[in-house]
């Protein structure tokens, strides 16, 4: 991806002269000089190389159409503010922490003697973190360009400045996750969050200032460190989003399916920047597998920052240990007690079991499905049975973590299996015909088949039945049991190429070769008539009122055909017209018996007469010379 590659050659780019720094601090430690000196220099090279790579990484990650611009969606005076808030804080960390930590270790020495300084150090701590404090308060204050970005409700300054990206966006250009209520509430508290920051630093500073040292240096490195993580959990799930993108974008471009995931992607994106702008719209989020993937990294990244906030504030493993064996009031079959920490991990493998069920369609689609074919069918079928199996381990799991052995109660499970056998032998046996449907594929999600004389398309395969829609929109329910004992027609299994039949009866007299070759002209004429197989026409049968011509055309699918069969009929009717081809009609003669005398003799007094009228032979219709030419 050429984000991971642009991020790693900017941190070497980054660490160029600082390894030169950091190479000569070890030539400084293993100098000629005395050990004290070459100590104190080596110290100050490696405090200089970290300062001048974190200053150099910074000003490289948020340069103007940088980094984070580019790949993190920052506007450019966020990015701005970011870069010359870094280079201060640098600036301020080596003019000040280098010296404490000289005077800590006391590699400061007068005439062989460590010069420790407290009060100084003090002095300069304090005076750090003022800075801090002072560089909280004003990067947060509610007009910066950080706390602007923040807001959802207000527009972003500069955002049509910026340079547009190179990859999918597939996030609303202010700051957070699209369309997640919990991330809009947070972000429209922003400046409450805020003033707990500036008043977690004037604490800290009010504890330092009482004589708390060593509190408020554990609260101030707490919140250093959380800070940080809050920070890389939010850059890490943006990238996160960034890459889902990009790899959505690169598969649809030999996948229909990853192309309409695409699109919807880039709806998403724009209803959330319309939500942005107008709050109070609420706007409906089209939910696709891309964006589950999505929610399944957030939900993980949010579960790893919570873990290392518990590192970082020291929640003690003893307690929660101690807490895990805590007996709870049944025991296990075999005497084990069961205590909490397995009704956790019980409790642990059913909730992940119930997500696995629920996102494993997304799980698949992003890791899978790309490099398996296009087929819904084969898609469903992969889906199901990774279900099923994700749900028999999360089962199977959860029993055992609280000691439940299948085997202690075998008798009920024989009990089962014999009411299993009288009453519920056909629910078992449509299950295992579901199996058999997902694994032998005989019918696929899709397929348009026929059963009991109902033609419909396939839209679902249940564990217990199938799921057809006919032609007017009807679900008919099928038991898996009779797809798989009973006759059924698959009019796709092959392929979705259908045949039409079109059937012709011409007069005796009319021209062989001709009405063949019109056949085949309007048939290839059509646009839903496939060139490869071929359309025919041939000469079927002499009947008793014409000459029975067949022509075969080919469609893509069998939702084609009666269009294409309505437009060759009517292109028929108006090409054979012209060209002076008759489609010929049954001729039938009527006897009535069982007539009165009366009328009898009567009709036949009117037949000697010729007063019945005589009826007009039909012929080949004739039209003018201009009209065929212009045909």
């Amino acid at each position: 991806m050429p984000a991971v590659r642009s991020l790693l050659l900017g941190a070497l780019w980054a660490a160029a002269w600082p390894l030169y720094l950091a190479a000569a601090a070890q030539a400084a430690r293993l100098g000629p000089w005395p050990r004290a000196t070459g100590i104190l220099a080596a110290t100050v090279l490696d405090a200089l190389a970290l300062g001048l790579f974190a200053r150099s990484l910074g000003a490289w990650f948020f340069k103007p159409d940088g980094w984070a611009e580019r790949y993190l969606e920052t506007p450019p005076s966020v990015t701005r503010q970011f870069r010359h808030a870094g280079r201060f804080l640098i600036v301020a960390a080596m003019l000040l922490l280098v010296p404490i930590h000289l005077f800590a270790n006391g590699e400061i020495a007068h005439q062989g003697t460590a010069v420790t300084a407290p009060a100084l150090s003090r002095f300069l701590y304090l005076a750090f973190e003022l800075i801090v404090l002072a560089s909280l308060a004003y990067h947060l204050r509610p007009a910066s360009p950080l706390m602007t970005w923040i807001n959802p409700d207000v527009p972003t300054a500069g955002a049509e400045d910026a340079a547009p990206a190179t990859v999918m966006t597939a996030s609303r250009s202010s700051f957070g996750a699209v369309g997640e209520a919990w991330v809009t509430w947070i972000c429209r508290r922003a400046r409450l969050i805020a003033r707990l920051i500036v008043a977690f630093g004037l604490a800290v500073v009010v504890l330092d200032v009482r004589g708390y040292g060593f509190a408020a240096s554990r609260l101030a490195i707490g919140g250093m460190e959380s800070l940080g993580v809050f920070t890389f959990s939010w850059a890490l799930h943006r990238f996160v989003a960034q890459l889902v993108a990009w790899r959505l974008r690169a598969d649809s471009r030999a996948n229909k399916f990853w192309a309409a995931v695409v699109a919807a992607w880039t709806a998403r994106a724009q209803g959330a920047r319309a939500a942005a702008a107008a709050p109070g719209e609420k706007l409906a989020e089209p939910v696709d597998r891309g964006l589950r993937v999505e929610r399944i990294s957030t939900v993980t990244i949010v579960l790893l920052a919570v873990a290392m906030l518990g590192w970082i504030w020291g929640i003690d493993s003893a307690l929660l240990g101690f807490l895990a064996r805590q007996p709870l009031p049944w025991q296990a079959a075999d005497g084990e007690p069961v205590v909490l920490g397995d009704l956790a991990l019980s409790l642990s493998a059913i909730a992940a079991g119930v997500l696995s069920w629920r996102f494993m369609p997304a799980i698949l689609a992003f890791a899978l499905f790309r490099r398996v074919s296009d087929d819904p069918g084969v898609r469903y079928a992969v889906v199901s049975l990774a279900r099923y199996a994700a749900a028999a381990a999360a089962v199977t799991v959860a029993l055992r973590a609280i000691h439940f052995d299948l085997s202690q109660i075998s008798f009920l499970l024989a009990a089962l299996g014999v009411g299993l056998g009288f009453g519920l032998q056909e629910v078992v046996s449509n299950f295992i015909c579901g199996l058999i449907l997902l694994l032998e594929r005989p019918i696929r999600i899709g397929d348009t088949v026929s059963v009991g004389g109902t033609t419909g398309k396939v839209d679902r395969i249940n564990t217990r039945a199938t799921t057809i829609i006919n032609g007017d929109n009807q679900c008919m329910i099928v038991p898996n049991r009779e797809l798989i004992t009973g006759r059924i027609v698959n009019w796709t299994h092959k392929d979705k190429i259908m045949r039409v039949a079109i059937r012709v009866v011409v007069a005796h007299d009319s021209d062989v070769e001709a009405v063949t070759s019109l056949l085949l002209a309007i048939a290839k004429s059509d646009f839903d008539v496939l060139s490869r197989p071929a359309p025919s026409a041939s000469l079927e049968e002499l009947g008793e009122s014409g000459m029975v011509f067949g022509a075969s055309v080919f469609v893509a699918e069998p939702g084609l055909m009666g269009g294409a069969k309505h437009r060759i009929y009517k292109t028929i009717r108006e090409r054979f017209a012209a060209a002076g081809i008759a489609l010929a009609s049954p001729a039938r003669a009527v006897t009535l018996a069982g007539l009165p005398e009366e009328l009898t003799r009567l009709l036949d007094d009117r037949r000697l007469r010729g007063d019945e009228p005589q009826p007009t032979p039909r012929g080949p219709r004739h039209v003018e010379p201009r009209a065929a030419l212009a045909d």
